[in-house]
């Protein structure tokens, strides 16, 4: 079976309108990507089509702090496991993930059932401040401290950096001119039970290079890309994906949110 694929989670209609004004207000700079997107309900075939404004969703330049709460009962070790993986972005970051008992920012649970709810997904940065206090922000479908270390770096990671305000690497045009639309219809209709207009969204819609890693190429192993079986695409070679935080991702990450420089002590 192929690995899950991950969906960013959408908000609803209104609170996507809220969404919008608290981007522009927490970052500016979010307001220079926008861009008009058609989406169906999650797990529903044949739902109601509607269009939605999305723009950059990106954190204040100054840095992330984020407090993170586990909804269930995830022991110990793990939460520390899982944290581990979520701060690897600190290595050139300015950037932090940090447990709290109170209500968390991000909200972790790792559902398996119901299907809209079951998975791999993560809203996008700062639409996490949207979501209901007592409702998920990221999901980590059925990991435990069974599950083997490359998933948690390709999972946990990417996750992170849709919560930093990341989206998918290989929605950008030149990866997604490589895919056959009639394979990729039929293979995400088999292996994730999506829709067209969810797979059209999800896989098949480049969207603008700079809304993206914002770096001049696209890459294909960044931690952000699907990995996309070669059946699927027009000349029968895969796109292998990340499987972990690349040099690229971390240059971009550290260009995002810079890390400050300590100032020098001057001598008296």
């Amino acid at each position: 079976m192929p690995p899950i694929a991950c969906r960013p989670k959408p908000l609803t209609p209104s609170q996507a309108a809220e969404a919008v004004r608290r981007a522009m207000l927490i970052n500016p700079g979010n307001g220079a990507v926008r861009r008009t997107i058609v989406r169906t309900p999650v797990g529903r075939r044949g739902g109601p089509r509607r269009l939605a404004v999305v723009i950059a969703r990106k954190w204040p330049t100054s840095g992330v702090r984020l407090t993170v709460q586990f909804l269930d009962n995830a022991p110990a070790d793990l939460r520390k496991r899982i944290l581990l993986h979520m701060n690897a972005w600190n290595k050139t970051a300015n950037v932090q993930f940090v447990e709290t008992r109170g209500t968390g920012q991000v909200r972790i649970t790792r559902l398996d059932r119901p299907e809209d709810m079951s998975g791999y997904w993560s809203y996008v940065g700062t639409e996490i401040l949207g979501v209901k206090n007592n409702e998920p922000t990221l999901n980590l479908d059925s990991f435990t401290m069974r599950t083997s270390e490359s998933e948690f770096r390709r999972v946990v990671r990417h996750e992170a950096g849709h919560t930093l305000g990341f989206d998918h690497e290989h929605m950008r045009g030149a990866l997604v001119r490589k895919i056959d639309r009639t394979k990729a219809l039929r293979f995400f209709d088999l292996t994730q039970g999506w829709t067209p207009e969810e797979i059209d969204e999800q896989v098949l819609t480049p969207l603008a290079a700079a809304s993206i890693m914002g770096t001049r190429e696209s890459d294909p192993t960044s931690i952000m890309c699907y990995q996309i079986p070669g059946a699927i695409t027009k000349d029968g070679k895969p796109i292998t994906g990340g499987r972990d935080i690349n040099r690229t991702d971390f240059a971009f990450a550290a260009s995002i949110y810079p890390k400050r420089l300590a100032r020098p002590r001057t001598r008296r």
